[in-house]
């Protein structure tokens, strides 16, 4: 009997301190936070709380379609679906949606490279003129190579595209080659020295890959990437024809954009487009398979590379904020700093928008998918309740110098060359908005406490800083630009009043009908005409399924231009003929006066701003 006490007595101890082991262990469990700091175990109620509107009292709504995986190395620590995918239907976000990943497409191009690199088949740092056909590139202003390394930086020295890279007919899907050849930019900066983000560039780093191993470059993803990572339900081709499951499901995605008044979600329909420069942009998959490609990257196993050093290099930084050691970009990926410093890319297409972030060190990743073509602020909060705010204290040298920040600056991924030129002046960004620059280390500054700037060093002396994945440069001349612009169209306006005021003394018969009159009618009609170019011009490049002009628009607006030009000299030789004239009197001469004025600055305004150059892209 005294035995059996005994070993009651044990048991009943252990199971004691069973039931207090137990929820010691779940509590370290739920102690493991995030680097925001949040608790692993509140992950859920933070998105559900703060997402789901369907438990919210405020009707407006936040989001169309969102999703979202939490993970920690191989661990899934939080899946989440909101929305709809089409909200007419009421078809609900969930593992099966696919979204179009956008820009996210360009990493798989970096990886590409770098498993090249691995194998001794690129050099990243080789002109890449060796490896593609001579004769390729048309439009380069500068001798200096051309390399990898400047294509995965973006510090290739092109401009935006003038034409589109994109379209809505399948018919005029081309292969990689030619679309490059099309839409080639202007080469306006010397390589190596400006930062402009360019699908172009990215592109043709796709094509470079192509010509050293002989495929497709769709066909070398798939066999490189999507199948070491089993990602079946991934999409990289232009039109969706390498996974016909992905082709299926797409047509099942609708896209919306949010209107403020009245807060509502507009439908926006499928939004297809397909992009020609496909590398750069065509990704479309599963929020799963966009979570099992991000975990490669965090991955001690480096499954994407032979070696594990490999995948290190490829995040050690290859483009840095001033003198500092701030990455501004690391081959090819891009580095945004929160609590920790992340890893990453987002992306945006017609239809959706994509986000991938990752923090090397605790191995915890976010990525994103929503299929919203405007701007979500809610959305934008997620990576900061994952990572934490930044700190940029922990960079400073501790000089606490303030630097005036003065001037316009404009951005330099902008159409910089060509008929579109004049759009890169319509938003400037004004530095007397902007408090001045915290100093916080070497060529570093910090505007508005949030946002990192870093000196530009180039070789002409002009000025700017890198902003990420481009820069803003200084322009000296842009008051007189700008006002230049503005008296194109101020004059063009004028016209229609000339014009109208003209129709009315030709009613009354109180209009003579001369050749100088009918040289400055004509005058005024193609003003008018150059004018109504330039807004269609406008209104074509706010078409992201098109992202720029067809090329039958963009040929139209040069020769209307070229055409201006010309009426433009005829008309001010007209009215300098009409001030020698000895008819004239005083207010004649004013008015041929105010005439040659008019046509002298639309001249010189469409010559500016290049907008007769047509042929160049």
């Amino acid at each position: 009997m005294e035995m059996k006490k005994i070993a009651s007595m044990c048991i009943a101890a252990l199971l004691v301190a069973g039931t207090m082991l137990v929820p010691t262990a779940a509590a370290e469990e739920e102690e493991q936070r995030l680097p925001s700091g949040i608790k692993y175990s509140k992950i859920a109620d933070k998105f559900e709380g703060d997402l789901n509107f369907d438990k919210r009292d405020d009707p407006i709504e936040y989001y169309a379609g969102f999703e979202a995986i939490v993970f920690q190395g191989d661990d899934i620590i939080y899946e989440g679906y909101f929305g709809e995918t089409d909200r007419e239907n009421h078809i609900p976000c969930d593992a099966d949606s696919v979204f179009e990943w956008g820009s996210i497409s360009k990493t798989m191009i970096w990886v590409s490279a770098m498993q090249l690199w691995e194998q001794g088949r690129l050099d990243l740092d080789a002109d890449i003129r060796d490896y593609i056909p001579d004769g390729f590139l048309r439009h380069l202003s500068y001798n200096e190579p051309i390399t990898m390394m400047n294509i995965m930086d973006h510090t290739g020295g092109w401009c935006e595209t003038t034409y589109s890279i994109s379209t809505t007919d399948h018919d005029k899907i081309m292969p990689l080659a030619e679309a490059l050849q099309a839409t080639e930019p202007a080469q306006v900066n010397r390589p190596g020295e400006v930062t402009s983000y360019s699908n172009w560039g990215a592109a043709l780093g796709a094509y470079v890959i192509e010509c050293i191993t002989g495929e497709e470059y769709a066909d070398y993803v798939h066999e490189n990437i999507f199948d070491r990572l089993s990602m079946e339900h991934t999409s990289i081709a232009p039109d969706f024809s390498d996974n016909e499951w992905v082709r299926s499901q797409r047509d099942k995605l609708k896209s919306y954009t949010f209107n403020t008044i009245p807060p509502k979600y507009k439908s926006d329909g499928s939004m297809i487009s397909y992009i020609n420069l496909y590398p750069a942009g065509s990704a479309t998959g599963t929020i799963r398979d966009l979570a099992t490609y991000a975990q490669a990257f965090v991955s001690d196993d480096a499954p994407l590379f032979e070696h594990r050093e490999t995948q290190e290099k490829m995040f050690s930084g290859s483009l840095f904020y001033g003198n500092s050691d701030i990455p501004a970009s690391s081959y090819g990926f891009g580095v945004e700093e929160f609590r920790v410093r992340t890893i990453g890319h987002n992306g945006a297409t017609c239809a959706c928008h994509s986000n991938m972030l990752f923090d090397r060190e605790s191995k915890v990743g976010l990525v994103t998918l929503t299929n919203e073509t405007s701007v979500n602020l809610v959305i934008q909060e997620v990576p900061e309740w994952i990572f934490g705010k930044a700190d940029y204290e922990k960079y400073s040298d501790g000089s606490g110098e303030t630097c005036n920040f003065s001037g316009y600056y404009l951005v330099s991924r902008s159409q910089r060359e060509g008929l579109m030129k004049f759009t890169s002046y319509l938003q400037p960004i004004n530095a007397k908005m902007y408090p001045d620059l915290e100093r916080i280390n070497d060529g570093v500054y910090l505007l508005g406490g949030s946002t990192l700037l870093g000196e530009s060093n180039r070789s002409d002396g002009t000025e700017g800083f890198i902003l990420g994945a481009m820069e803003i440069d200084k322009d000296n001349a842009y008051p007189l630009e700008i006002s230049l612009l503005a008296a194109y169209f101020m004059i063009a306006i004028g016209a229609v009043f000339v014009l109208l005021y003209k129709l009315k003394l030709v009613r009354t018969g109180r209009g003579k009908v001369t050749a100088v009159s009918s040289v400055l009618t004509v005058s005024q009609i193609i003003k008018l005409l150059s004018v109504m170019a330039a807004v269609v011009m406008i209104a074509y490049s706010g078409r992201e399924e098109t992202y720029g002009l067809p090329k039958v628009v963009g040929t139209g607006a040069g020769l209307v231009n070229i055409i201006c030009i010309a009426v433009c000299v005829a008309a001010a030789t007209a009215s300098i003929v009409g001030i020698a004239s000895k008819k004239s009197d005083k207010w004649a001469k004013l008015r041929y006066g105010v005439t040659i004025a008019a046509n002298v600055l639309v001249i010189l305004a469409v010559i500016y701003f290049e907008m007769y150059k047509f042929w160049a892209c």
